[in-house]
C-alpha cells in the first residue's frame, strides 16, 4: 500500500511513520518542510519498509493508495499566538488533498482533527449527542482552532462521494513528544528529569491519552474498512485523572510537587474534563483499544526518562 503522510515531522506523524515502517507492503510518502528532519528520524527508527521524503511541491505528482494528513499547530506554545494561521495552514493542506481526492475519488483520506470540536468549556466528557455551541458575537481567540477544525470536518461531510474520515484527537501521549511543547504531560517529564518542583492547581483534570499502538490500530482500520466519510472520536480503554498522574508521577519518578492556586489556561480553552464517550469507532470499525491512559503514560514515560 502507498501511504502519502503530510506533515511527518509532527508528534503522530512520527508514529505512525515507526509503526508503517514496520511493514514491508507499505510505502512510505512523506511530506515536511524540513526534509532533513524527516530523514535523521527514520534512520532513528531502524525503519525497514520504503519511504521518500518529499516536499510539499511535490505531492499532487504522486500516486497513493492513502493521504494521512497530520498537518496543524497542536504546540500550546505556538497556539498562543497562532491566529489567523489555525485557518489558513488547515485550509491550505486540507484543499491540496482535496484537491487530489477529485482525481483519485477511490483514495483514502484520514484527516486528524481535535475533540475541541465540541467546545471550548468542558465539565463532563461528550457523548454521541453532544452539541458545540459558539457564541457568534463574541469569538474569541480561544475558539479559533476548534472553528478551524469544525470548518474542515463540515466541508469533508459535503463530500459524501469521497472516502474521508476525520479522527478526533482529546490526548495522546508518546516518548516521541517534543518536551518543550507546553503540555502538562511535557512539563511533568521535564520537571522530572532536570529535577525541578512541578507546580500546579488543585482542579483535578481529566484526561484520555490514547496510546500510540492503538491510534495506529484504529487507522489501520480506517484503511481497511468499508469506505466512509464520517468523523470518530478517539479514546483509550480508560481516561486518567491529573491526581493519578501525580501520584504516578510521584511514587515511580520521584517528582516532586507543589500545589498552588493559579490559573493554568490552555489558549484553545478551558477544558477540564476532556474526553469521549462516543463508541461509533468501536460501532463501525471493530475499534478496541487495549491500552488506559496511565499505562500508556507510565510505558512512554519510562522511556522518556531513560
Amino acid at each position: 500500500m502507498k501511504i502519502a503522510i503530510l506533515g511527518a515531522t509532527s508528534h503522530i506523524a512520527k508514529n505512525l511513520i515507526y509503526y508503517f515502517a514496520k511493514d514491508p507492503q507499505c510505502e512510505l510518502f512523506l511530506f515536511a518542510r524540513n526534509k532533513q528532519a524527516v530523514h535523521e528520524f527514520i534512520e532513528s527508527c531502524d525503519s525497514i519498509s520504503f519511504s521518500r521524503v518529499l516536499g510539499f511541491e511535490e505531492f499532487l505528482d504522486g500516486n497513493y493508495d492513502a493521504v494521512i494528513n497530520c498537518v496543524g499547530i497542536g504546540d500550546p506554545h505556538k497556539q498562543k499566538d497562532a491566529g489567523v494561521e489555525f485557518f489558513r495552514i488547515t485550509e491550505y493542506y486540507d484543499n491540496l488533498i482535496i484537491d487530489y481526492l477529485l482525481s483519485h475519488k477511490n483514495v483514502v483520506y484520514i484527516n486528524f482533527s481535535s475533540g475541541a470540536v465540541y467546545g471550548t468549556a468542558f465539565d463532563s466528557g461528550v457523548t454521541k449527542d453532544s452539541l458545540a455551541t459558539i457564541d457568534v458575537n463574541n469569538i474569541t481567540s480561544a475558539d479559533f482552532y476548534r472553528i478551524a477544525k469544525l470548518n474542515s470536518e463540515a466541508k469533508h461531510r459535503a463530500m459524501l462521494d469521497l472516502r474521508i474520515i476525520d479522527l478526533r484527537i482529546f490526548g495522546f501521549f508518546s516518548h516521541f513528544i517534543d518536551l518543550d511543547s507546553g503540555f502538562l504531560l511535557c512539563e511533568m517529564v521535564r520537571c522530572t528529569k532536570d529535577h525541578a518542583i512541578f507546580h500546579t492547581n488543585s482542579v483535578d483534570i481529566i484526561r484520555d491519552y490514547v496510546a500510540p499502538s492503538d491510534l495506529f490500530s484504529l487507522v489501520k482500520l480506517c484503511l481497511e474498512k468499508e469506505p466512509l466519510n464520517c468523523a470518530l472520536d478517539v479514546y483509550s480503554a480508560k481516561p486518567v485523572r491529573k491526581s493519578e498522574l501525580l501520584n504516578l508521577f510521584s511514587e515511580e519518578f520521584g517528582l516532586e510537587i507543589e500545589v498552588e492556586e493559579k490559573d493554568h489556561s490552555s489558549p484553545t480553552g478551558t477544558k477540564v474534563v476532556y474526553f469521549s464517550t462516543n463508541r461509533d469507532a468501536q460501532k463501525l470499525l471493530g475499534y478496541f483499544p487495549e491500552n488506559t491512559s496511565i499505562c500508556n503514560v507510565q510505558r512512554e514515560t519510562r522511556i522518556l526518562i531513560q
